[in-house]
């Protein structure tokens, strides 16, 4: 029997994992529409959502770094692997039963909806956070040469899933498809056959024993990272890199829905960027050091954030703000992980465990529910001011109080159907039928929304684009923050002689070999 690692395969595996998770995110973020017309959940609700795909993740991203040094990687990506699929089920489970419950319980029909929902992508997340718990350590130990690189070539895979799942959104997805539209379920379970491919090619494989297990300090060693308060503030740094890059890309679909023909295309292109981009983290980090890397990072996303906030009806500005601000995102999480491998060794999967929780929790807890609700709190103002009579007839029964926010939301039914419109240069409107055929839609309202079509529909999806880029600019004041604290963590290290990544044990050629498993241990003396 071969007992040798193969590093190549561990990598794409690895790699995998993450393209599985980037798919999975980029179609439920191409959902909105869907949900809004289907079932009735809102803004606030489908931030929840895209929350709850972020919630588990950051649990289980710390304490699967526990469990990874006390059981080993394998048994956690077994785990992973089974409850992955579990989750692509739920998804198909969700229109029977709220028809279902239409007829049973009418009233709490979307809020029921909205539990199945949220607990998918809760279920989705923890599998991430498990992925995630495993990979970035066992990386780190077997490309122990360097981390830095490997760690964003590893990361790219985030990207190379939203672009996969992006492009699949645009062509399948939602009333805009380019092609044909498809069951959304069908979309958001597309993930799954990723999942199968690294399952495939992962699970057969001999892993090696994690720093935990190998240690022969003591298990207590790898929480060691906690005494040091430089680890503490790069925690909290990494809270405001979650938010920044996941709760913005999270929001990103919805944001840019009336501003471009096919809003998923901007999450195409900027995880196209960051693909790229994290190929090349490792001459960069030659060049300058990563602190230095990740202090720039943060400078060029606050200005990228701000330019997509402008008002602007010219499509390349748009693209060409993102890119701007894609410079500025790419390196960040893949080089803070980085410098948790650099400078805590000794605590393994526990470190870097420690701060993917940080910027995950953040994404799930804050970043999700507080950018949707700073949309449509701006959304609501600018409509309510620029068109009275239409936010009359357009807002909902209910308050929506969150964050700090307390307003009259849009109606989430009457706003999935008219975003689904386009106006045609001298033709009127396209697409009215999707308020002719809202199922949760009064036929009192379709007749008002169609009577005043022709000046609601353009204030509406106005104010939709306004509330968007004010909450991209709002967020950008997230890396000018980040950017403080980089700066203060440059000065530090200058202090301390410089920037150097701590070798916890230098180990012979032939040591090395034992400790990846690619070697045989020399012979026990009596």
């Amino acid at each position: 029997m071969d007992l040798q690692i193969s590093r190549g395969k561990l990598m794409l595996a690895s790699f995998l994992t993450l393209v599985a998770s980037g798919v999975g995110f980029a179609t439920r973020t191409a959902a909105g529409t869907d949900w809004e017309t289907e079932f009735g959940i809102g803004g606030g609700e489908f931030g929840a959502i895209l929350g709850a795909g972020f919630l588990g993740f950051g649990i289980m991203i710390f304490f699967g770094g526990i469990l990874v040094e006390a059981f080993g990687y394998k048994k956690l990506l077994v785990l992973a692997f089974l409850m992955h699929l579990v989750s692509a089920a739920m998804l198909f489970a969700a229109n029977p039963l709220f028809e279902s419950w239409q007829e049973s319980d009418p009233e709490n029909a979307t809020s029921r909806v909205f539990g199945l929902l949220f607990w998918s992508a809760f279920l989705f997340s923890i599998c991430q956070g498990l992925y995630e718990a495993v990979i970035n350590p066992l990386i780190a130990q077997i490309y122990p040469e360097n981390k830095t690189h490997y760690l964003n070539i590893l990361h790219a895979g985030w990207p190379a899933g939203m672009i996969i799942g992006g492009l699949f959104a645009a062509g399948f997805i939602g009333p805009n498809a380019w092609f044909v539209q498809i069951p959304w379920q069908w979309g958001l379970s597309s993930f799954a056959i990723i999942v199968v491919a690294y399952g495939i090619l992962a699970l057969p494989e001999r892993f090696p024993e994690t720093v935990g297990e190998s240690s022969t300090a003591g298990f207590a060693t790898v929480f060691s990272c906690f005494l040091s308060i430089p680890f503490l503030v790069l925690i909290v740094l990494h809270a405001l890199i979650g938010y920044m890059e996941l709760g913005v890309d999270s929001w990103m679909t919805k944001l840019m829905e009336n501003v471009l023909p096919n809003a998923v295309l901007i999450l195409v292109y900027t995880s196209a960027l960051m693909f790229v981009l994290r190929f090349f983290a490792g001459p960069i980090v030659h060049r300058i050091n990563p602190i230095g890397l990740l202090l720039g990072s943060s400078i060029i996303a606050c200005l990228g954030l701000l330019w997509l906030g402008m008002p602007t009806e010219n499509v390349m500005m748009v693209f060409a703000a993102a890119t701007f601000y894609s410079f500025g995102k790419a390196f960040l999480w893949p080089t803070m992980l980085g410098v948790a491998g650099e400078r805590y060794p000794q605590s393994g999967a526990i470190a870097m465990g420690a701060l993917g929780a940080a910027g995950m929790l953040t994404v799930g807890q804050i970043a999700g529910p507080r950018i949707g609700a700073q949309q449509g709190y701006h959304m609501s103002q600018d409509l309510q001011e620029a068109a009275p009579e239409t936010f009359d007839r357009y807002k909902s029964d209910e308050l929506a109080s969150s964050w700090g926010y307390e307003y009259t939301p849009i109606a989430p039914a009457k706003l999935g159907a008219v975003n689904q419109i386009k106006e045609v240069d001298g033709e009127g409107f396209s697409n009215l039928e999707s308020i002719r055929e809202a199922d949760l839609l009064s036929a009192e309202d379709k007749e008002t929304m169609l009577a005043h079509a022709e000046q609601d529909i353009p204030a509406v999806q106005a104010a939709y684009v306004s509330g968007g880029r004010q909450a991209l600019t709002l967020t950008a004041m997230v890396p000018f923050a980040m950017a403080i604290g980089f700066a203060g963590l440059l000065v530090y290290f200058f202090t301390q002689g410089g920037y150097k990544p701590v070798e916890v044990h230098k180990e012979t050629e032939e040591e090395e070999e034992v400790a990846l498993g690619m070697g045989d241990p020399a012979p026990a003396e009596y």
